[in-house]
Formats: structure tokens, C-alpha cells, sequence
């Protein structure tokens, strides 16, 4: 059995408010490979949003990056 996991940046070319979109939309796919390490990944993401989210004290549940 094969979990996808998909998730998206950037805007598709159009922001009516800020009036400068990004010119990059970006699509990432994560394929793996069987329940299992369906499950290690999803542990590993838990404890790093644990050891990063926890010492600045964020409600956030997402991490971002540049």
C-alpha cells in the first residue's frame, strides 16, 4: 500500500490585495512505501514539531521555511 502526502506553495499568479504575486507555484509529493513506515514517518514529524514548536512556544502546528 502506497501513502501519498501532497502539499503546495506559493500562490497561483494572482493576489488581488497585495498586488505582487509570487511567481512560483511549487508542488511537492511524498510517496512511502507501506504502513509502517507510514508510521516512523509520522513519529518522526511528531517529535520534531515537539522539539521545535515547544521552545518558542508556538500554537502553530506548522513549520515554515525560506
Amino acid at each position: 500500500m502506497w501513502f501519498l502526502y501532497l502539499d503546495e506553495s506559493g500562490d497561483l499568479g494572482f493576489d488581488f490585495v497585495n498586488k505582487k504575486p509570487s511567481k512560483f507555484f511549487t508542488v511537492t509529493i511524498l510517496a512511502i512505501k507501506g504502513p509502517e513506515n507510514n508510521r516512523l514517518l509520522i513519529k518522526a514529524v511528531k517529535k520534531t514539531l515537539r522539539r521545535k514548536l515547544n521552545r518558542r512556544k508556538v500554537a502553530a502546528e506548522e513549520l515554515k521555511g525560506a
